[in-house]
């Protein structure tokens, strides 16, 4: 039997969205100027409405169930166009807003896109903020709890209802200081096997670089493992172990490092990219705008 809209008061809805996108009563309340009782007893209504507990409560907050996410998924860009239609001084303006926009990734990221992209950002938008997380198993939780705007990685998340964007491909190369005893402007296969590598930690997925190296002869000799790109060239730079490192990110530092950037001993396929936000972002003119900052500046990389 269909829901009688008539027995719903929409004036909870927003509750709704509050909750799930704060992840807790007390922020919600905030973000509503409402009572953290008057924010409970709301919280009541919605489940008796939907016929489900909606939330959780865990030591991490309030954790949605799939009843919830499907509805917040759902109701989101509809609660955002009503905001737009009947409020139009709450649409976004780049010139005015004061947005403050997280962005889930690693530091190549930060090494290679965020340069040019605060520098095209700043010419629309002067008080707009960016913030970078660290990528973490919890990236699919932040970006559906609106804990994070969007994520960039080289690694789709096991999650469907995402949206996605290849923003671009990149070419993964062989690094190693100028004067390297073994590698003199060539790598081959027996350079890349007998060197020492360092590298970054297994985050237990798979791309076009690891088919290569679980091969039969293919074992590379780890000498080092740290946590970002930025430790993996300087590392590089000051010793004799070698890397294997996004070909724009190489590039964008070997003269400051002194190091030299060298082809993949084999052919190797080049890495996707991927932009991902949670589709009840989808229609938000905010997130439109950012994304397509995204995808302007790493064109013209």
């Amino acid at each position: 039997m269909k829901l009688n809209l008539r027995s719903v008061d929409l004036n909870l809805l927003p509750v709704f969205a509050a909750i799930m996108e704060a992840g807790q009563l007390s922020r919600a309340a905030e973000q509503l100027g409402m009572s953290q009782p008057a924010i409970s007893a709301a919280l009541q209504r919605l489940r008796h409405t939907f016929r489900d507990d909606l939330f959780v409560r865990t030591r991490q907050g309030m954790e949605p169930t799939p009843r919830a996410r499907e509805l917040h998924a759902q109701l989101a860009p509809q609660l955002n166009a009503l905001r737009d239609a009947l409020d139009p001084g709450n649409r976004f303006d780049p010139a005015t807003s004061e947005r403050h926009f997280r962005i889930i990734s690693v530091d190549y990221f930060e090494m290679v896109v965020l340069p040019p992209l605060l520098a095209r950002i700043r010419k629309q938008a002067p008080d707009v903020q960016l913030e970078i997380i660290t990528s973490s198993d919890t990236m699919t939780d932040d970006l559906h709890k609106a804990r994070a705007d969007l994520a960039v990685d080289a690694f789709l998340p096991d999650d469907d209802r995402l949206q996605r964007e290849v923003l671009l491909e990149e070419e993964l190369v062989v690094v190693a200081r100028k004067d390297h005893p073994m590698l003199k402007g060539r790598c081959s296969k027996t350079q890349f096997l007998k060197a020492e590598h360092v590298v970054l930690p297994d985050r237990n997925r798979r791309l076009p670089l690891d088919q290569i190296l679980n091969a039969p002869g293919w074992q590379r000799r780890t000498g080092a493992r740290v946590t970002q790109f930025a430790s993996m060239l300087a590392t590089a730079a000051g010793s004799d172990m070698i890397a294997t490192a996004p070909k724009r990110l190489a590039n964008q530092y070997a003269a400051a490092l002194n190091i030299q950037v060298l082809p993949f001993p084999v052919p190797i396929p080049p890495v996707p990219i991927y932009l991902l936000w949670s589709p009840s972002r989808d229609q938000d003119p905010a997130h439109q705008w950012l994304r397509d900052q995204l995808v302007a500046t790493l064109s013209a990389l």
